[in-house]
């Protein structure tokens, strides 16, 4: 494929609100991305991810924009951003931006505009339909619960879609008038600088506009009807002019929230002409090791392995995946993917090994470097992500007990990545002066940034250590455009996969069993690269791996 300078991201994603405060509000701002950019660029990100920071009423935590142009003022004013876009291209890091145009905010001037005309010319950048039945048009469920329709204010028959929260009226994307508006928008922020985009909920721009109620699939009568406004056909028509109009013309990087792609359609997604730089790899995103129904890390870790050598096959080298373990929507990885006898400071270090050095591009979140752990609650009160609050109603609605649901709440709740940055060991870890938004988890005092900075053998050195191995100018090249081989595909713990062109054979073994495991080995080792032990243990045609060890090699 023909290189581009994005193919070499490790990107580095903020969840801004939660990352640092300076103002002593208690909510986190771009003057604190700015004040730890040397961080980031000593980690070894040349991307950073900013989750949405444009003007917002916060209903969704900034997915719900209320002017595209502006940035919201918890967050600061245009000028910190452009100052953190300066700031930050000293350092070779470019900055992407959350772009949310499945919906707008319904405090919006075009949706305030289109409340008082439904059927004018705003009217038509939004999704009106009249009910049907005295209902609404049809029993279409909103992802967040409840239905995908609301009426609208002062009409008896008329309804407004939404499939996300009631605050999040949908755009329609039919409506050429519409896109214009969202082109020339994204052209003014890359004439701004900036490096491109992360695209939210892109999958869902095209709807299928069927007014037909489905069989209900729930106890409220309602129907997710995900096909009906996931990935329908035509979708890829208008994700091409906006990616010919906009991101094509700025060498803009794009990565889309783009889940269930199929192999047909990996050429006109990722493809060499493809309408997104990079999609997210979400394959291994649904389960979670304390889920009863695995009982063991091992009988997650081979599913794991299984499903991201599946998503590469998918690819097969026609496109660059997303990979990542964390993200803002989902609960920390350590306690997603270890059982808690299997934590400790071996596996910790284990598994972002496991699909770093895939093909692809690769994304850290903030935390995650130092190894932050999800924060349960006591009581479903202590949340305050509306979702969650929707999930558990759903669950009780369900006939589950108010423990059951807290239960599998604590376990799956994307709140747990959104606490706030552990950065040292003083009050509310150094996040803030203030009463922070959202609780500090209260392990500050023992896992923070400041403290593993000041150890040599801590998980933040190891991640610098291995940003630094796939940096490394001799094997980058592999690393990004290499042959992707899986190896010991059948041994229960164990992913191990070779990256080799011809100029490196590349070596990654990591294990999550507890007693480790020796396996056949044939390679001559040219030098080790990266290891969570001091030794590498080869003889008489083998390799002894230690308990959760992983290892990258070049070989000969």
């Amino acid at each position: 494929m023909e290189k581009k300078w994005w193919h070499k991201t490790v990107g580095y994603q903020i969840y801004p609100k939660s990352f640092q405060d300076t103002n002593g509000d208690g909510i986190g701002d771009l003057k604190g991305v700015i004040r730890h950019l040397d961080q980031i660029e000593k980690l070894g990100a040349n991307v950073i991810w900013l989750c949405p920071v444009f003007a917002s009423p916060m209903v969704d935590n900034g997915y719900d924009i209320s002017d595209y142009m502006d940035i919201d003022p918890s967050f600061g004013t245009m000028e910190d951003m452009k100052e953190l876009i300066a700031e930050a291209k000293k350092r070779g890091i470019r900055i992407l931006m959350d772009l949310v145009v499945n919906h707008s905010s319904d405090q919006h001037a075009w949706f305030q505009a289109a409340l008082k005309d439904p059927f004018g010319k705003y009217g038509k950048y939004y999704v009106f339909q009249e009910g049907k039945d005295g209902k609404e048009p049809n029993n279409w469920r909103s992802i967040f619960g409840g239905s995908a329709w609301e009426k609208v204010p002062g009409y008896d028959n008329l309804y407004y879609l939404h499939i996300f929260t009631k605050e999040q009226p949908d755009l329609n994307w039919e409506n050429q008038e519409l896109r214009e508006e969202i082109y020339d928008m994204i052209l003014k922020w890359m004439d701004l600088g900036l490096g491109g985009f992360r695209l939210d909920a892109i999958s869902h721009l095209k709807k299928n506009y069927q007014y037909t109620n489905l069989p209900p699939d729930g106890p409220d009568e309602y129907n997710l009807a995900f096909q009906y406004f996931n990935n329908v056909d035509g979708l890829a028509d208008i994700l091409r002019e906006m990616k010919e109009r906009t991101f094509a013309p700025t060498d803009a990087l794009t990565i889309g929230e783009y889940d269930q792609m199929k192999p047909e359609d990996v050429e006109d997604v990722i493809g060499e002409n493809g309408n997104f730089s990079s999609v997210f790899d979400f394959c291994h995103t649904f389960d979670n090791v304390r889920d009863p129904k695995w009982g063991s890390t091992v009988a997650l870790f081979d599913e794991y392995r299984d499903q991201l050598f599946a998503a590469q096959k998918i690819v097969n080298g026609r496109g660059m995946l997303c990979n990542f373990l964390e993200n803002h929507d989902k609960p920390r990885s350590i306690d997603r993917f270890l059982m808690p006898e299997d934590q400790n400071c071996y596996s910790e270090k284990m598994l972002p090994v496991t699909n770093f050095f895939l093909p692809g591009i690769v994304f850290l979140y903030q935390g995650q470097e130092i190894g932050m752990r999800d924060d349960p609650k006591q009581s479903i009160h202590e949340f305050v992500d509306k979702p969650t609050f929707a999930i558990y109603d759903r669950m009780i609605a369900e006939g589950k007990t108010d423990a059951e649901a807290l239960e599998q709440i604590n376990r799956e709740s994307r709140e747990h990545s959104r606490t706030p940055m552990q950065w040292d060991g003083t009050a509310e870890a150094g996040f803030t002066t203030g009463t922070p938004w959202f609780p500090v988890n209260q392990n500050y005092t023992e896992l923070n940034y400041e403290k593993q900075e000041s150890d040599p053998d801590s998980l933040l050195h190891f991640y610098r250590k291995m940003v630094s191995v796939r940096k490394r100018e001799d094997l980058e090249d592999t690393f990004v455009y290499g042959e992707l081989i899986p190896e010991y595909e059948n041994e229960s713990g164990i992913l191990a996969y070779r990256r080799k062109d011809e100029k490196n054979n590349l070596l990654i073994l990591t294990t999550s069993l507890e007693n480790g495991k020796t396996l056949s080995f044939s390679d001559e080792i040219a030098e080790v690269l990266l290891n969570n032990y001091e030794e590498c243990l080869v003889k008489n045609g083998t390799i002894q791996l230690q308990p959760y060890q992983c290892i990258v090699l070049k070989v000969r």
